[in-house]
């Protein structure tokens, strides 16, 4: 399909994805030709950061999260009214909920659906309920997807047992690495002074939201059995544990190791300051924060799941540990802190292997795929 004067309809469940990975994108099929909308839940963060930086027109759906509410189906009918109003030519869906509205209506409308997968939520390790659920909602609604786009191995291997026309594996997001390189004038040890830390700590960062799939939490537990008080732990994102968190913190006498930074909008002054990243979630697609992490030459410590491994791959950019390995992280931590070396190593391949993620390698896949659409 030629985007060209095209009209293409956006729908996920929430503006946070979109305002975080999907404004490149919806530029691209600007430039490519489309007239694009996009359908989500307005949450108040990314829903008018989204309109200025394309100036599409926005629909505030009242989705959810949760699949099974009556706050969907409201949506849904309204998703039917904007699709009969504005006659789009083709669905461009994302999010669990946002990917099953999407492709209902695309199905009621016989228009050509591409659904994007973050990260399905029957991975492997997934609690029974998830595999249950999910996995046969997502097979269902593979009949009516034209095409079905995956970011890593496990997921694109389960992409291709489904029923989808065409199943693609795309590297990510796609990352904007103007944005994240190594600042030569950058006043690193002057910086590292405002965030409370001395010049020859050696840094530990974590970026994401604090809530359980994130396991950053085990983190702070793992900080506690380390010796070493020259390690110190940042801890970059808000959530709804952030109490639980602090709380913790201040129990085991950490308040000088562990430093809670809640949500920054200054990503790369940080990981300029930083000596390692470290990623312990339970669920990741193909982790954005990890791959601005690695353009900076960092080595990474990452729990041994999809995506990390995709990233990492057998332990040539860091170290990977089970999520639930408290005295991992904390052993990993010590070793690199004492291996220079090592770390130097991890980061140099990392460096490398991540630029094929860039934004302009994801957009140039994407391209094709809209052609073959």
């Amino acid at each position: 399909m030629d985007l060209k004067n095209k009209k293409v309809l956006v729908v996920a469940t929430t503006d946070d994805m979109i305002g975080r990975f999907m404004i490149p994108h919806i530029q691209e099929m600007q430039r490519l030709g489309a007239e694009v909308f996009v359908a989500c839940r307005n949450t108040g963060d990314f829903f008018e950061e989204t309109k200025n930086a394309t100036s599409c027109e926005m629909f505030d759906v009242s989705f959810t999260r949760f699949p099974f509410t009556l706050k969907n189906m409201k949506g849904y009918k309204k998703l039917k009214k904007i699709v009969k109003e504005f006659k789009p030519d083709l669905i461009n869906c994302l999010q669990p909920v946002g990917g099953v509205m999407g492709r209902l209506v695309s199905k009621k409308f016989k228009l050509p659906c591409l659904y994007t997968a973050h990260g399905f939520h029957f991975y492997k390790g997934a609690p029974l309920k998830n595999k249950l659920i999910y996995k046969t909602i997502e097979k269902w609604c593979s009949k009516h997807t034209t095409s079905l786009v995956t970011m890593n191995e496990e997921d694109y291997q389960a992409a291709l047992k489904m029923k989808a026309k065409k199943v693609y594996k795309i590297n990510g997001i796609g990352v904007d690495f103007s944005k994240y390189k190594v600042d030569k004038d950058f006043d690193k040890q002057g910086f590292k002074k405002e965030l409370g830390l001395e010049e020859d700590d050696f840094v530990v960062a974590s970026v994401g939201e604090l809530n359980k799939n994130k396991n950053t939490l085990r983190l702070v537990d793992a900080m506690s059995k380390i010796e070493n008080k020259k390690i110190k732990y940042l801890i970059c994102g808000e959530g709804p544990l952030h109490q639980k968190y602090q709380d913790k913190i201040e129990k085991l006498g950490l308040t000088d190791n562990v430093k809670m930074l809640g949500f920054r909008r200054d990503i790369p002054k940080i990981l300029n300051c930083v000596d390692l990243y470290v990623m312990p979630s339970f669920r990741e697609g193909l982790s954005k924060s990890m791959m601005e992490a690695m353009a900076y030459g960092l080595p990474v410590v990452a729990s041994a799941i999809r995506g990390n491994v995709d990233l990492l791959g057998k332990e040539e950019g860091g170290l990977l540990l089970s999520p639930k390995d408290t005295d991992g992280f904390a052993n990993a931590f010590e070793k690199l802190a004492e291996d220079k070396q090592l770390c130097k190593k991890f980061g140099e391949r990392n460096k490398t292997y991540v630029q094929d993620y860039s934004i302009e390698k994801v957009k140039a896949q994407m391209e094709k795929i809209y052609k073959e659409l």
